[in-house]
């Protein structure tokens, strides 16, 4: 089958992409810069004739990237919980383009939401969450193509929506938000309310191609692993060697200072350390379980130690973090054993 995929010049349509044309599938990407395009998409073999250059929000761009595909996934966004100032409407026009283009079509379609669309402290989201009015700017963002996606399901289209939490893993070509955050817990962590809930990206490219080989329909709660902070930053030392601080202290107090330099930052132009829409998340984080779609389609998440140890394998390689950081990993210490990469 050919699928096209947005967002193939970042994290998870990379992985995608890559993952696809293992199993003997054709990608077609849509992409904003050509030189990117070239430069991440070029050495897997997608050529300059199946890299349609354009935004998600162009329906002319969008028209001819869709011509002759059997299937789309729909992985482009405006992403940031780091950031205190951000416009995230795009993110909705580029569903209804994208997604409302492929629906008009007949044209099977996967859209990547975001688990911040149904994000309830008070309880483990299911597929069966409803949509949730985030406290975030991207959240809410997020929720709004949610309800678009849903109405669409609700009419009977061939869609499906999947629900990934904090997605991570190696070769990240745009060095995305989710893949700085774990530099940065070497430096500090947290001690405190919440956890964090992981999910290797190419574990979460398994789970889509198998989704697009069976025409999938309905929700899919990816979830991966969930460490409350002792546990993840216990997890962390363990694989890298590293000593890590924890930054203790209560959720709300947390959040409240997220808020407060959100505002520094709005008066001062400044990027501050931390955010509220971060520390929201970080701190109100409730555990979540897999959809039974996963274990349908025999996925099996990786250990989460091989994810952590290939992440800060591949930072060190790519010259975003010196190898001292990590000094189990620069003294040889021994992998965890080889994951198969084979599927029924």
């Amino acid at each position: 089958m050919k699928v096209l995929v947005t967002g193939a010049t970042g994290f998870i349509g990379y992985h995608l992409a890559a993952r696809l044309l293992a199993q003997g599938h054709g990608v077609r990407a849509l992409v904003r810069d050509a030189t990117k395009g070239e430069r991440v998409l070029g050495p897997l073999g997608i050529k300059a004739d199946e890299r349609v250059q354009g935004d998600m929000t162009d329906p002319k761009a969008v028209s001819r990237a869709l011509e002759g595909v059997e299937a789309v996934v729909h992985a482009a966004a405006g992403v940031s919980v780091t950031a205190a100032q951000a416009d995230f409407s795009d993110n909705l026009r580029g569903t209804e383009e994208v997604v409302g283009q492929a629906v008009a079509k007949g044209i099977y379609a996967i859209f990547v939401s975001s688990v911040t669309a149904i994000f309830d402290p008070t309880r483990s989201p299911t597929e069966d969450s409803p949509l949730v009015q985030s406290r975030t700017r991207y959240g809410r963002s997020k929720a709004e193509c949610d309800g678009w996606v849903r109405g669409q399901q609700d009419a009977g289209a061939r869609v499906a929506l999947v629900y990934p939490p904090g997605v991570v893993g190696p070769d990240d070509p745009g060095f995305s938000e989710s893949v700085k955050a774990y530099r940065s817990f070497l430096r500090r962590t947290l001690r405190s309310q919440g956890g964090n809930q992981l999910l290797d990206v190419r574990d979460l490219a398994w789970l889509l191609v198998g989704m697009l080989e069976e025409e999938r329909v309905g929700r899919v709660i990816a979830a991966g692993h969930y460490f409350d902070w002792d546990e993840f930053t216990g997890l962390l030392e363990e694989v890298t060697g590293a000593e890590i601080p924890r930054l203790a202290a209560p959720g709300w107090l947390l959040r409240l200072t997220g808020r407060s330099l959100d505002r520094v930052a709005t008066l001062t132009g400044k990027r501050m350390p931390m955010t509220g829409e971060g520390l929201e998340i970080a701190t109100r984080f409730p555990r979540m379980e897999n959809s039974r779609q996963v274990a349908e389609l025999g996925i099996d998440w990786r250990d989460p130690r091989e994810t952590i140890r290939d992440l800060f394998v591949w930072l060190v390689e790519a010259g975003r973090l010196p190898a001292s950081a990590v000094p189990s990993l620069e003294c040889g210490s021994d992998p965890p054993p080889p994951r198969r990469e084979n599927r029924p």
